[in-house]
């Protein structure tokens, strides 16, 4: 278990010691403009309709979550 710990040390200071890169960092994105859109999914398992996997944006998830419920709910 030391050898862990110390092998890991000697990464972090041997790259503390390392030469910086003199390359410009890429710009950073917009706060307002994501970088790429990043769609709602909602896939169902064909196999056990209890199953549903939604990834997304947390406020689009939370929006299609509501939206579940007000259909099961009618």
């Amino acid at each position: 278990m030391i050898h862990h710990f110390a092998r890991a040390l000697a990464i972090r200071e041997s790259a503390r010691h390392a030469p910086r890169p003199t390359a410009q960092p890429a710009p950073m994105a917009v706060a307002n403009q994501p970088a790429r859109p990043n769609p709602l999914r909602i896939r169902r398992d064909p196999h056990d309709t209890r199953r549903t996997v939604i990834t997304g944006r947390f406020a689009d998830v939370c929006a299609a979550l509501d939206r579940l419920v007000e259909l099961e709910a009618a």
